[in-house]
């Protein structure tokens, strides 16, 4: 039932992400306001799994609303979908997409590394979480997660980890984390896909890095559990998860509060899949060109 659902779910993403592409970029009218242009311009995002269109309108609106803003001129059809980050920074540069919309974590890495980009920040509540998904048959793997992670939060780890990888990055690159396996454990095979950085990102030689792989490093010991990191296209997390290639993924969709507890309208609700608590905050951001 999980592998029929996720598949099924991935499914819709991909007619989503075609729909999105196709017949969605013709200009605003030269007669229309600067409201409904600042509308119609094109947003590349990255790709939802388990969202078909209408679910991505809704999600969408979900989000705009717990930021506090009006979402009378959301219009999904504008929103054209990516499956990496590289080819939407691409799409931006190259003006097919008029701005990118992404977490403020990877938003600054990107611009960091692209000079005439720039973060357009709107001061937007942080009620973006970053978490994990697992299948059901891993709940026990997915609540001891939970309370390692709550205690990380409690002893400082996350803030620490936070500062190495996120805060005090700038245009550096992140060093691997060292993982510690110890015979008889259990192994969690995670997907690792490096299309978030600085969160998940794949470095030149080929090797995992990124907040998320040092989170898992700390992870590994504190729930007793080898960790193994699978490298697996972004399109193809669900269907890896689903297929038990991988025991889980990251996953970074629904909206929270500011402690972290879903809104009553969180869209995370898949069958057959564990979602758990954020072990991060973040907010949304806008990037665009510099002006020449």
């Amino acid at each position: 039932m999980l592998k029929r659902m996720i598949c099924a779910a991935a499914a819709a993403v991909v007619l989503a992400i075609s729909a999105s592409g196709c017949g969605n970029t013709a200009q605003a009218p030269a007669e229309t306001t600067q409201t409904e242009q600042k509308a119609a311009a094109k947003v590349g995002c990255l790709s939802c799994i388990g969202l078909d269109e209408d679910g991505v309108r809704r999600w969408t609106e979900d989000v705009a609303e717990a930021e506090g803003r009006d979402t009378s001129y959301i219009n999904t059809n504008d929103i054209i979908f990516f499956d990496d980050v590289n080819s939407m920074v691409l799409a931006l540069k190259t003006g097919k997409i008029d701005r990118l919309s992404t977490s403020y974590n990877v938003a600054s890495y990107i611009v960091n590394r692209n000079d005439d980009l720039e973060i357009v920040d709107k001061n937007y509540p942080a009620i973006l979480g970053y978490s994990m998904a697992l299948p059901s048959s891993r709940a026990d793997d997915a609540k001891s997660i939970d309370e390692a992670i709550a205690a990380m939060k409690e002893d400082g780890t996350i803030d620490r980890l936070v500062g190495t990888y996120i805060t005090d990055l700038g245009k550096n690159e992140p060093e691997p984390a060292g993982f510690t396996v110890k015979d008889g454990r259990d192994t969690i095979k995670v997907a690792v896909t490096g299309d978030m950085p600085s969160m998940d990102l794949i470095l030149a030689d080929g090797s995992p890095a990124g907040f998320n792989t040092a989170l898992l490093a700390e992870l590994s010991d504190r729930i007793d559990k080898n960790i193994e990191l699978v490298s697996v296209n972004a399109p193809a997390r669900a269907v890896a998860l689903a297929s038990g290639e991988v025991d889980a993924i990251f996953w970074m969709r629904g909206t929270y509060d500011r402690n972290g507890s879903a809104l009553p309208y969180l869209l995370d609700k898949i069958e057959g899949i564990y979602i758990t608590k954020p072990y991060l905050m973040d907010r949304r951001v806008t990037v665009i060109q510099k002006a020449q």
